[in-house]
């Protein structure tokens, strides 16, 4: 019932409705003490030694903490494993995400049996690309489409968005190989010399590291629609809010990380168990990831 999103004293509340005995929730929190162990181990299990794909990403979420509360960072890694199912490798906390913390959070899936990845999705947080580099040399980089595009269109006028959206599909095509990543990058270069003049912030549009935005154009159209945006984690994020929104801050960074882990190992045992099927056929696909 805590999992699903009750707090301590309404779990004692149904304790009492239905069986007619009262816990404090000094109690309910103390009989949870097997689940939280099981949700610890579960965190820090040994891991696969290859994954095809890694979503990174970090939610924010009310947090006390020495007597104060602050929104603080909850970095989640899902992976796709080579039969094409889905796996959260890592939840973990930091009261900021940065790229450097996110480089030693993948350098700790080395240590926990990680060897190789095949192709790493963020979103576009500075020098993120630097850690990925450092962590996994051989991993390919894919920055989210979805937030790019959304932070492009917050620049114009909303009479505008409409128009502006429609550009914005045709640089970043999806499901097609008519176009290659460096043609993909010249077209939204084109798009940033077009509008710079209105909107100077448009010009950072051009800097090398934005070709990331296209390296899902490498792939076959079919898994492109997966593998372009971090949508899958954010979907998983929201899951996350829908347990914890109830409960105003957490008392712990530790209850938080119980329950996400919670969260994150029932969708494991669940929708997650069963493969997504353009991953089930990569062979056939000759996906080279």
């Amino acid at each position: 019932m805590y999992k699903k999103g009750l707090t301590t004293e309404q779990v004692s509340d149904v304790y009492q409705e239905i069986y007619g005995k009262d816990y404090s929730k000094q109690q309910i929190s103390y009989l949870m003490n097997d689940s939280r162990e099981e949700v610890s181990v579960w965190l820090n299990r040994r891991l696969d030694a290859h994954y095809l794909v890694l979503y990174i990403d970090a939610t924010f979420v009310h947090t006390r903490r020495d007597k104060t509360v602050s929104k603080e960072g909850y970095y989640t890694i899902l992976g796709i494993k080579e039969d094409g199912s889905r796996e959260v490798l890592s939840i973990v906390n930091h009261p900021t995400e940065g790229a450097t913390l996110w480089q030693l959070e993948l350098n700790s899936l080395q240590k926990r049996g990680v060897q190789s990845i095949g192709l790493i999705v963020s979103d576009g947080l500075t020098s993120i690309e630097n850690a990925i580099a450092k962590s996994f040399p051989n991993a390919q980089h894919q920055l989210c489409v979805v937030h790019i595009k959304r932070t492009i269109l917050s620049v114009f006028p909303r009479t505008r968005r409409l128009e502006i959206a429609k550009e914005l599909s045709k640089i970043f095509a999806i499901e097609t190989k008519k176009v290659t990543p460096v043609e993909a990058f010249e077209n939204l270069g084109k798009f940033a010399e077009q509008h710079k003049k209105n909107y100077p912030s448009l010009k950072s549009l051009s800097n090398d590291r934005n070709i990331a935005y296209f390296s899902y154009l490498n792939y076959p159209a079919p898994i492109q629609r997966m593998i372009y945006s971090t949508n899958w984690i954010e979907r998983l994020n929201r899951d996350y809010k829908r347990v914890l929104k109830m409960r105003g801050a957490m008392p712990s960074p530790e209850s938080v990380l119980f329950l996400m882990g919670s969260v994150a190992m029932e969708k494991e045992y669940k929708s997650y168990n069963y493969p997504v099927s353009v991953f089930r056929y990569i062979d056939e696909l000759k996906i080279k990831i």
